[in-house]
């Protein structure tokens, strides 16, 4: 969700994982933690007068600090706009050991930051403001659970697929899941004939591009597209044009030893527990049961096709690093742009798209690096120009602020006087009922009306501060920026640092008209 921050925020951190149950958005248990970090704060006086954000995780494990929500909140935290933390309990944080405790003792300590959890009866700002025994245990045993956790499942799978049971989520292109029994794959006929062409095209001795470039010249659609059709999908990724078979997908195709009827696993590992990250384990290690379920390829045709692949030597390549790098596009397929080293050290780009169908209108000729560079420094050295008549607007600004702030302040003090006054007659009101000039009555209608002054002139005094707060940090976010930017008039060579400044993306197409978007936007 969308959070506006001001100054003395509040945030409230709540995390589902997958453990938990249901992953539905928003879920029950998502909005159990609001309702009690809310609840919290609503009884507790010292937070009226904050603002308020919230950031959640659905079905993210809390070993890893690899989450968007918590992701969002640090950032927060870093730029100052946070100082108060609120979860439900400590696992809801983090349930890694060392992770929490560097949080806990040095993060949150360096930036200032409050740390609350709610039904662990911590505060850092409390008497027991340090990690006591307790919190330590408990962390470590919610560290030991997931991990036991993990390991419990690891072992559960491994004796499924060690009885034959298919117990891997994802089903490869041409087969699918038996409706009647889910540890069954059945052979999706249509897809299955798509896959024995590509392994006929390979033993014709067709390259992986030029394969593709037959299946896309034949209209063949794509996997993803036949899983869209199966599923009845809208994906994002099938709204955007230019849909081609990539190279890298007929060579998982080649290489997937599931279309000879076998089933294979422990070709991969987790990097850690709660981690996205996999470690591909050498081809010896794969564990193969054979004949689980009908073969598409059979076992002759799928050996001599993996010559192709396994008896090469490596290349030994090492990655290109430029300024540019990730950042300039095809105009036709909007893919991003390759890069190839040629004599004399020259880096030229190029869209891996153009060879994968007859007539198509991706960037044709190699694009050199050189002379791309030279181009976006001059359209940046343009900015920088522009930038500089920021310098007067950004002092002009400034003035203006300052007067703004004169006018607002005497604003201000007329309300502190007028509340003062009001403040008196209140006090003479009272004097006058003591004295039987007035009733009883007569003193609670006036109160009542002067109250209703007094608390009007106080919203429009907090008001005021507020817009001149705002007005101060905008300015300062401003100058900020301007001063960021500068530092780089004198440069005359692009360099990555300066790239990843100003430049968002770079569109190309074959008439080398270039169009750039930028990292910032001028108002």
């Amino acid at each position: 969700m969308e959070n506006n921050y001001s100054k003395g925020m509040v945030a409230g951190y709540y995390r589902l994982s997958v453990e938990d149950g249901s992953l539905e958005m928003e879920s029950n248990s998502i909005s159990s933690q609001r309702l009690l970090v809310k609840k919290y704060i609503a009884s507790h006086k010292e937070f009226e007068g904050y603002g308020f954000c919230e950031f959640y995780d659905d079905g993210y494990s809390g070993t890893t600090m690899d989450r968007p929500g918590i992701q969002k909140l640090l950032a927060g935290i870093k730029d100052n706009k946070i100082q108060c933390v609120i979860v439900k309990d400590i696992s809801r944080f983090s349930r890694d050991y060392i992770e929490l405790g560097t949080y806990m003792e040095q993060v949150f300590p360096f930036m200032q930051v409050r740390f609350i959890a709610i039904t662990d009866h911590y505060d850092s700002n409390g008497p027991a403001g340090s990690v006591g025994m307790d919190i330590a245990f408990k962390s470590l045993l919610s560290d030991f659970y997931c991990k036991d956790v993990s390991d419990k499942v690891k072992s559960s799978l491994e004796a499924r697929k060690k009885q034959g049971k298919y117990a891997t989520g994802s089903v490869p292109f041409g087969y699918m899941k038996n409706k009647d029994n889910p540890q069954e794959l059945l052979i999706v006929q249509e897809e299955a004939e798509v896959i024995k062409r590509i392994f006929s095209l390979s033993l014709e001795g067709n390259n992986l591009t030029k394969i593709c470039k037959i299946l896309n010249d034949g209209g063949v659609k794509t996997p993803l597209e036949y899983k869209n059709a199966r599923k009845k999908q809208d994906r994002k990724e099938l709204m955007q044009g230019h849909k081609y078979w990539q190279p890298a997908v007929a060579r998982t195709i080649l290489t997937n030893e599931t279309y000879t009827g076998s089933m294979v696993y422990n070709k991969s590992e987790q990097a850690g527990v709660g981690q996205k990250k996999k470690i591909l384990k050498p081809r010896s290690e794969w564990k193969v049961f054979p004949g689980h379920h009908a073969a598409i390829i059979d076992m002759e045709t799928f050996d001599k096709v993996q010559g192709k692949f396994f008896h090469r030597k490596e290349t030994g390549r090492t990655p290109f690093s430029y300024p540019l790098k990730g950042k300039v596009y095809c105009a036709y397929c909007n893919r991003c742009l390759r890069v190839t080293k040629l004599s004399g050290g020259r880096l030229s780009l190029y869209c891996a798209n153009r060879k994968l169908k007859s007539g198509s209108q991706c960037i044709q000729k190699p694009i050199g690096n050189e002379w791309l560079e030279s181009v976006v420094l001059k359209e940046i050295q343009l900015q920088l120009g522009k930038l500089k008549d920021l310098d007067i607007i950004m002092k002009g600004t400034s003035t203006g602020c300052k007067g703004i702030n004169v006018k607002e302040k005497t604003l201000l003090e007329k309300l502190e006087q007028d509340t003062g006054k009001l403040i008196q007659e209140k006090a003479d009101n009272l004097e006058e009922y003591h004295k039987g000039l007035i009733t009883k009555e007569e003193l609670l209608a006036r109160r009542d009306s002067i109250t209703g002054q007094i608390e009007e002139r106080k919203k429009q005094q907090k008001e005021l501060e507020e817009k001149v707060c705002q007005g101060m940090e905008e300015l300062q976010k401003k100058q900020k920026e301007y001063s960021k930017w500068s530092a780089y008039y004198s440069l005359d060579v692009l360099s990555r640092e300066m790239a990843e400044a100003f430049i968002s993306k770079v569109v190309i197409d074959n008439q080398k008209n270039i169009s750039i978007f930028w990292m910032f936007s001028r108002e």
